[in-house]
């Protein structure tokens, strides 16, 4: 998919029109490293129709109007969120270590509440359960464990 497709898409699921957009993006008052001008609104309809291709500096202007992270105007598949996710992992300092803690723990400490009785129940399920599940299953439970572990460190 193309750069200016992804960002339609974006321009749909955030329900802005291209005007909406144009004028969103026109208020940031993005300047063209060629021109050090700021970029028509016709410019910009032929960016978003494809016709010219994308100035590179324009992206960060972009991604703010549409409030997402620049990465996910080229490639938003499974596989490259995660490599983003491995990275921003690998990279993040301690403030936003603590973040990204604070917004998983509050979900594992709700999680930590789950009583004895629940556990039960579920366990005597799973013998319901085909194996492909049970293995998934496990997978995702392992994965949650090592997220966890990774952040109350």
């Amino acid at each position: 998919m193309e750069t200016f497709e992804r960002i339609n898409q974006l321009l749909k699921i955030n329900k802005l029109s291209k005007k909406e957009f144009s004028k969103k993006l026109l208020t940031l008052e993005p300047k063209l490293k060629n021109t050090g001008e700021i970029p028509s609104e016709n410019t910009i309809y032929a960016y978003l129709n494809g016709r010219i291709g994308i100035k590179i500096e324009l992206i960060p202007y972009i991604a703010e109007v549409l409030e997402v992270p620049e990465q996910l105007l080229f490639d938003d598949s499974s596989a490259n969120r995660k490599m983003y996710l491995k990275h921003i992992l690998a990279t993040a300092s301690s403030e936003e270590k603590e973040y990204l803690k604070s917004h998983l723990c509050s979900h594992t400490n709700i999680n930590n509440k789950i009583n004895r009785n629940n556990i039960d129940k579920i366990n005597e399920l799973l013998v319901y359960a085909p194996e492909i599940f049970l293995k998934e299953l496990e997978n995702t439970l392992k994965n949650y464990k090592d997220l966890t572990l990774k952040f109350t460190k």
